[in-house]
């Protein structure tokens, strides 16, 4: 993003082991079955303009690839566009995707995604510079484009998508890991990260959130899994190990388990391109699943050291956690491993949003349905969730009104049905599931 115009982004990508882009393809006649989207009815995050181009907004301020991945003050400003979801005739995991261009192609960056069948999106997954075929990992129904204009020389003229044939491809879980609507069981992909602070309140995310105080969002080192500005379509359940430290007296400090439930809103820390959570990851294939590239670099030196913009390593973050979720959430007193679960990464049977009346104050997580049951962690307004199963409980008073039903979202974690949209007729909690 910001450091592809000054050539740092393309010997980070070459670092990073990735392939070089095809070349870019032009918006021209459109074909019979291709959409034209209207570039007006984006979201739109730093650009400006209409029907007949976006551009980077005069007097935007230079902005990184997001507020986790700070590097220097010789960004050039950028914005992104973010494009309501189109449905489709036929499902298909293939779409061309054409991008109308005056300027340089490489100063636009295009990504993709569709709707499951679980109602979730799938990851996104990168357009070709210029435009061109993506393949997505599901078979989907309805696709979402968003596109990022880097500079002031160039702009989008033009959006057009067409479905492609279907590749056939017998799909899996986005982590590779069982075939889609395996019924075992809501179990997400896993791993065992070192959390850092966030901080760095009034700077922008790499989604366009401008952090607050005691914010409640996490940062993950790929583009792959950033929710959009204000959603929650990709969750992590981040848990507290327990162990801190070393203190300042070289001693570990130990604490009681605590989770909390955060959308992904940034990208960092460090990389950019590792989505260490997927067995087909963007780069850095010769690691295991599941690790992170710094973790790596800082631990066993691989890279020679250094991330993929060529720093060298300082510690192994291969998560970044806003302060709220750090210091209100998990209660951890300094930086340490934290247990991560990509709740995405798994069908939901009964998806929900997290509400609260603030969109702010996040919700207590319970171990039990009541008030009397000690807090555990906390969930983060627009956190999606997978409800496993309902019981009654203590009455509470939220967005959707006041009852006694509570959602079980986790091993031992309880919320209020009065602050969680969706769920549908989930089944009541056995005294197994309890």
């Amino acid at each position: 993003m910001s450091d592809r115009r000054s050539g740092r982004h393309v010997r980070a990508l070459t670092a990073l082991g990735l392939a070089a882009p095809p070349a870019p393809l032009a918006l021209a006649t459109a074909h019979a079955d291709e959409e034209r989207l209207d570039l007006s009815s984006g979201d739109l995050i730093g650009l400006t303009g209409d029907e007949s181009a976006l551009r980077v907004q005069e007097g935007e301020a230079a902005r990184d690839e997001g507020a986790s991945l700070k590097r220097d003050d010789t960004a050039a400003p950028h914005g992104i566009a973010v494009f309501p979801g189109h449905p489709l005739d036929e499902s298909t995991d293939s779409l061309d995707v054409r991008l109308g261009i005056e300027g340089d192609p490489a100063d636009l960056r295009a990504e993709a995604r569709g709707v499951r069948g679980d109602g979730m999106w799938t990851e996104w997954r990168t357009v070709p510079e210029g435009g061109g075929r993506v393949v997505l990992p599901r078979d989907i129904d309805e696709v979402q484009v968003r596109v990022e204009v880097e500079g002031t020389d160039s702009a989008l003229t033009g959006l057009g998508l067409r479905p492609l044939p279907a590749t056939g491809a017998d799909h899996r879980d986005d982590d590779g890991r069982g075939e889609l609507d395996d019924p075992s069981g809501p179990e997400p992909f896993s791993a065992r990260l070192f959390a850092t602070r966030i901080g760095l309140e009034g700077e922008t995310t790499a989604n366009g959130h401008v952090i607050a105080t005691d914010d409640h969002f996490a940062a993950l080192p790929s583009r792959r899994g950033l929710a959009n500005r204000g959603g929650g379509e990709y969750t992590v359940r981040v848990c507290s190990t327990g162990e801190f430290g070393p203190d300042a007296e070289g001693d570990t400090e130990t604490h009681d388990r605590r989770c909390v439930y955060v959308p992904v809103w940034d990208v960092g820390p460090w990389n950019i391109a590792d989505d260490h959570w997927n067995e087909d990851r963007e780069s850095w294939e010769d690691l295991d699943h599941g690790r992170p590239q710094a973790q790596a670099a800082y631990a066993e030196g691989h890279n020679d050291g250094l991330d993929g913009f060529g720093r060298q390593v300082a510690n192994p973050a291969g998560i970044d956690l806003a302060d709220g979720a750090f210091d209100q959430g998990l209660q951890m007193p300094t930086n340490g491993w934290v247990e991560v679960d990509y709740l995405w990464t798994d069908d939901h049977a009964h998806r929900a949003e997290i509400m609260t009346e603030s969109n702010s104050e996040p919700v207590v997580v319970r171990e039990g349905p009541g008030a009397e049951h000690h807090s555990v962690g906390l969930a983060a307004p627009k956190a999606v969730v997978d409800v496993h199963c309902s019981l009654t409980g203590d009455d509470a008073s939220g967005p959707h009104g006041t009852g006694d039903t509570w959602y079980r979202i986790g091993d031992g974690h309880y919320v209020p049905g009065a602050f969680a949209d969706g769920a549908g007729d989930v089944p009541e909690c056995s005294a197994e599931r309890r």
